[in-house]
């Protein structure tokens, strides 16, 4: 018997564990009660991690009388590799008390105590294990982790520093390395990560914890590294590939964040993080406004017109905002000899290119993929342009930094007494009412609880994206701030009274602001909030008061204007007069 025992072992080591398996079985079956076999059989299951054949066998070696030491821990582990941390801690618990001088029972007792959450009980498995054989590593690590669970780190580090000094294990640094990220210690998280990277360096999780770590130092290119190496060794990780997508856009490397989005998809078609954050992405690096922006005809038309009066064939364009090309290639249809066109995303700047040469303007037209700021003359412009054409408003103006941008190309890059396009705009504004623009701004009364407190907490800035809401023009428009890019050189932050007159008397929820912009003699385009448009790029924004206020016709309204060169504000002062 002692031979077959022994072949039946070679077989499974040598790699034939499901013939050896299979002949285990037959000589149980015909033998019931051979201990010895029934026992190597079940250690065999348990080795193939089936777990519920191998606690089959040692139940049956226990109820026949034979749950010796060696049955009782076996049947516990199953439990545990089970996942079944009740039933193990039971079994283990019983192992303890009919073995209690076994430091490795009470080990592991602790381990299940503590992935039941019963951190302070696991502590004292862990402990009593440790008081019987100080070289216990498993007992020295379910320390560290019981300990961490009841926050006290210090002592958690300390136990890891113990299980390590006994034996360097992946786990116990990895796990040091995240109480050191918990605590904001992210130079010290980064030493233990990475010897838990260098002991196991196919595991994902170290990698993206130490990725997490290079991100709170701001090493943010090793951060992207460590997230890229932990999603090729775990493709399905979906908070490595949120933290990795986030951490290339904070890096100006918004396009290479897409893609490593669209790699995930192409390995997992059904990622719905990858899918999901492929477009979330591609918001962040183009904004929805564009394709509104390039279908307006009524604004193509104005910039169409105010470029045909400016150009010639000597005329040499710098723009700033390539977007989609379509200007630069206006300009070239134009006559112009060349042009040159800047664009801070680097997605758009390759796309643009490609639409220009799909257009056939690949020969006067060239795309520098970098803000206007960091365009170089004599490298990237070669001379002075005679014109600069510019559309990077927002649809408060101001958003997207115009005003620096022109300040700095008139100075560097546009030739003396060059033209500019536009060559003014104003921020326009007037007071709004409307029935179904107030339901949208203010809370009164609904179903007959009185809400207005919500009003405190309202946003009081309020773009308007839809055209259903009617608003009621209650003043003249006003030019709350006007900037002349053509004989101006600096435009500095300012604050002004206006004094809006009512026309028409009612409601009135605040003051409504749009744009309007100036590009040649005669030619203008303002999305002017009484006149609906089918395609809009820019909107119109209510700047809402904090109650609504009912005005007469005569009355003056007061209204504090200020911008800070990026964001305009207006608020309410007073009401004068009837």
């Amino acid at each position: 018997m002692k031979r077959n025992i022994d072949a039946l072992k070679k077989a499974f080591r040598e790699g034939r564990r499901a013939e050896a398996i299979a002949a285990c079985e037959a000589i149980c079956r015909a033998d019931p009660g051979d201990r010895e076999v029934k026992r190597l059989c079940a250690t065999m299951h348990a080795v193939v991690q089936d777990y519920p054949r191998a606690l089959e066998l040692l139940h049956e070696l226990r109820e026949a009388g034979h749950g010796d030491a060696d049955v009782l821990f076996n049947i516990a582990m199953c439990e545990r590799e089970s996942r079944h941390f009740d039933a193990a801690q039971t079994w283990f618990r019983r192992y303890t008390e009919t073995y209690p001088d076994d430091s490795s029972g009470w080990a592991s007792l602790g381990e299940c105590l503590f992935q039941l959450q019963r951190y302070a009980d696991g502590l004292r498995a862990s402990e009593r294990a440790i008081a019987l054989d100080d070289a216990s590593l498993p007992a020295w690590a379910n320390r560290g982790n019981c300990q961490k669970g009841l926050g006290q780190f210090d002592a958690a580090l300390a136990s890891y520093q113990r299980a390590n000094q006994i034996q360097p294990t992946a786990e116990c640094w990895f796990d040091a390395g995240r109480i050191h990220l918990e605590t904001d210690r992210p130079a010290d998280a980064l030493d233990c990560l990475s010897q838990a990277i260098r002991l196991a360096p196919d595991a994902a999780p170290p990698r993206s914890a130490r990725g997490d770590a290079y991100q709170r130092l701001g090493r943010m290119q090793d951060a992207v590294a460590d997230y890229r190496k932990a999603l090729e060794l775990a493709p399905g990780d979906d908070e490595t590939l949120k933290k990795a997508s986030l951490c290339l856009l904070q890096a100006g490397q918004g396009a290479q964040a897409l893609d490593l989005c669209r790699a995930v998809l192409r390995a997992a078609p059904d990622s719905l993080t990858a899918r999901l954050g492929a477009e979330w992405v591609l918001s962040q690096l183009v904004p929805i406004w564009h394709v509104p922006m390039m279908n307006e005809r009524e604004r193509n038309q104005a910039y169409a017109d105010g470029l045909r009066s400016v150009v010639t064939p000597d005329t040499r364009v710098f723009e700033i905002g390539t977007g989609s090309g379509l200007l630069a290639m206006m300009a070239a249809r134009l006559g112009a000899r060349q042009v040159v066109t800047c664009e801070a995303v680097p997605l758009i700047a390759q796309t643009a290119t490609r639409i220009i040469e799909r257009n056939g303007y690949a020969d006067r037209v060239s795309v520098i993929a970098r803000p206007s700021q960091a365009v170089r003359l004599g490298a990237d412009l070669p001379e002075r342009a005679d014109l600069l054409v510019h559309e990077i408003f927002s649809s408060e103006l101001l958003g997207e930094h115009v005003l620096p941008a022109i300040e700095d190309a008139k100075a560097r890059l546009l030739a003396p007494g060059g033209e500019i396009l536009p060559s003014a705009a104003s921020i326009m504004v007037a007071l709004v009412g409307g029935e179904a623009l107030g339901r949208y701004l203010h809370m009164g009364e609904a179903f007959g609880f009185d809400l207005r407190e919500f009003n405190a907490i309202q946003p009081k800035k309020v773009p308007l994206y839809r055209e259903d809401l009617a608003p009621v023009m209650l003043s003249d428009d006003v030019e709350a701030f006007r900037f002349d890019f053509r004989n101006a050189s600096t435009f500095p932050a300012e604050r002004r009274t206006l004094a809006l007159r009512v026309g028409t008397g009612g409601t009135c929820h605040g003051v409504i602001q749009w744009i309007r912009v100036e590009l040649g003699a005669g030619i203008t385009f303002e999305n002017h909030p009484a006149r609906h448009r089918p395609v809009a790029n820019w909107q119109c924004t209510v700047y809402a008061f904090a109650e609504p206020v009912r005005l007469d016709a005569g009355a003056v309204v007061s209204v504090a204007a200020m911008h800070d060169r990026s964001r305009p504000w207006f608020d309410l002062l007073g009401v004068s007069g009837a």
